[in-house]
């Protein structure tokens, strides 16, 4: 008798709250082929409101502002940034002055699988190029951040020399912007960067930033969403990381070529990113 009326009790109360949850809205039917989202994108105060954006094969789009899937902005990838299978990430900084974020792109050059990388850093609300490195060598993603603690903004890339990849520079530019990278995505903890290099033979680094100590996983999966295998599993203290897959499964043996994902877990999010594997 008394379970019975603790789990009436329970029922009553689950009930009651239930009833705070009403509908406010539900998005039109998106195809399986779009990847939609939510991310960081337009400062207001010390905070940044988040908006709904979609990727699919030839495009990105942000929507409009609220809960809504009507594009306010859009941006077209070229035939390189495809190539590249359409690798666009937030920089989590806004470097006009207009409040909004801005992002970058890879892109890829070349009829070989040894295909050169470039990148651009644009502004999506007007489709400007803010800075783009793309010649004759092999660039890395962009890395923002106050490096010598000045006060100013500085861009880290690294520059490898193409096709050989026998040598590689540090590059770092002023961005002639004041502050620190100070988005507040909730997925805050840490920052997964770009395999490198991608696509790979044999081998490939992983880098990551953890900004607070924690318990993290990171894994990689094939395409079907198997476990192939465990780099690293325990606590890391902040910083940068960097972790070197050589293609191998946890059984030791070789992977064959295709697509993989490498998943980075902590205690409160998650994170993952795509890599080729060619040989």
């Amino acid at each position: 008798m008394r379970l019975l009326i603790i789990l009436s009790v329970l029922f009553f109360q689950g009930s009651v709250m239930a009833q705070n949850f009403t509908s406010k809205w539900n998005s039109p039917s998106i195809p399986y082929a779009t990847y939609a989202a939510w991310l960081d994108f337009e400062k207001v105060g010390d905070k940044w409101k988040s908006r709904l954006y979609a990727i699919d094969s030839n495009k990105i789009q942000i929507m409009s502002d609220g809960l809504n899937y009507t594009p306010q902005y859009t941006y077209n990838f070229t035939a390189g940034e495809k190539l590249a299978d359409r690798q666009i990430y937030s920089l989590e900084v806004d470097l006009t002055g207009d409040n909004i974020v801005e992002f970058y792109v890879l892109s890829w050059a070349g009829t070989t699988t040894n295909y050169r990388q470039s990148f651009k850093i644009f502004d999506i609300t007007t489709g400007n190029t803010l800075f783009e490195k793309n010649d004759a060598y092999y660039y890395s993603y962009p890395i923002l951040w106050d490096m010598d603690a000045d006060g100013n903004l500085e861009c880290l890339v690294t520059k490898f020399v193409y096709p050989s990849f026998t040598t590689y520079t540090f590059e770092v530019y002023n961005t002639g912007i004041s502050g620190i990278n100070d988005n507040g995505s909730p997925v805050g903890s840490f920052s997964l960067k770009q395999n490198f290099p991608n696509p790979f033979n044999p081998s490939t680094t992983i880098s990551f930033e953890l900004k607070s100590p924690d318990n993290v996983r990171i894994e990689i999966f094939d395409v079907r969403g198997s476990l192939i295998k465990t780099l690293f599993s325990g606590n890391l203290e902040p910083g940068s990381h960097q972790l070197e897959w050589d293609g191998k499964a946890q059984s030791g043996a070789r992977c064959p070529s295709g697509v993989y994902f490498y998943n980075l877990s902590g205690s409160n999010s998650s994170e993952s990113r795509k890599m080729v594997m060619l040989k």
